[in-house]
């Protein structure tokens, strides 16, 4: 009885600290957690940011399938348990292209299809995780893809094999914690982030070339939300806007400058 007792204290002393180092105790485990170890094995070709798990679990609806095989960096070909096959893109991440019909191999696009490849072994059992809406408008099944307890959008931004996109509610349950991945691989200038300009907000241009330069830890003032609607126009909307609260964000900026340098207007309200 004695010895619980001192477990409990232990574990009060811990809680406390976490809380008055400015933290959650949620956060300090997320820290915690270890990648699996097929993922350990590749961290040598490819690098990851340094950044804690922020997504542990599934938190929607999950169905088991066989992967049958991998398209490309952000895009999987699977078999479900009636027999049918499906095309599964990826949410919320999108990686450089491989065989698009009128792009080019874009820089990192075959990284990115060649660490999935690795990850994931054809014929082998993976978990898809289901947001609110299940297909896009080229009627492919969306879905965040889970294998040996890790998720592989996560992973691949971890990376700098992807960038958050298409953000369109109501499937945006992982954004948030996507985009502190994301930021971390760009501080780092893990992939695709190595090429100055490399990514843009309408995907990736290929013509880019030079190094990028460290970026310094984005502050709290980085609040500036770029968006781009369906007619492709980039706009951006400031704290206190008529549609601020309700955008969701494909880019942030720091000021506004910033926001008219990457080619986005301000919004009208």
């Amino acid at each position: 009885m004695r010895q619980l007792k001192q477990w409990w204290q232990l574990l009060l002393v811990l809680v406390l600290s976490v809380s008055l180092a400015g933290c959650s105790v949620d956060d300090w485990f997320a820290e915690q957690v270890e990648p699996p170890e097929s993922l350990v094995e590749l961290e040598a070709d490819y690098p990851a940011a340094d950044v804690g798990t922020k997504v542990r679990a599934p938190i929607g609806k999950t169905e088991t399938v066989t992967l049958d095989r991998v398209i490309d960096g952000d895009t999987l070909k699977v078999e479900f348990e009636s027999g049918a096959t499906e095309s599964i893109r990826l949410l919320l991440v999108d990686t450089p292209e491989t065989s698009h019909p009128t792009l080019p191999v874009q820089p990192f696009g075959e990284d990115a299809k060649a660490f999935v490849a690795r990850w994931l072994p054809e014929g082998e059992t993976i978990v898809l995780e289901y947001d609110v809406g299940r297909y896009d408008r080229y009627q492919r099944t969306l879905a965040y893809v889970w294998y040996d307890d890790a998720m592989l959008n996560e992973e691949l931004l971890r990376r700098g094999l992807a960038r958050v996109a298409y953000v369109y509610a109501p499937n945006t349950q992982h954004v948030d914690a996507f985009r502190d991945v994301e930021r971390a691989a760009r501080r780092e200038l893990l992939g695709i982030w190595s090429i100055e300009d490399y990514v843009t907000g309408n995907g990736f241009d290929h013509e880019a070339a030079r190094p990028a330069k460290p970026r310094s830890e984005p502050s709290e003032a980085c609040d500036i939300k770029g968006n781009i609607n369906r007619e492709g126009e980039k706009i951006y909307h400031v704290p206190g806007g008529a549609s601020y609260e309700r955008t969701n964000p494909e880019e942030m900026f720091c000021t506004e400058g910033e926001a008219e340098a990457a080619g986005f207007r301000r919004a009208a309200r």
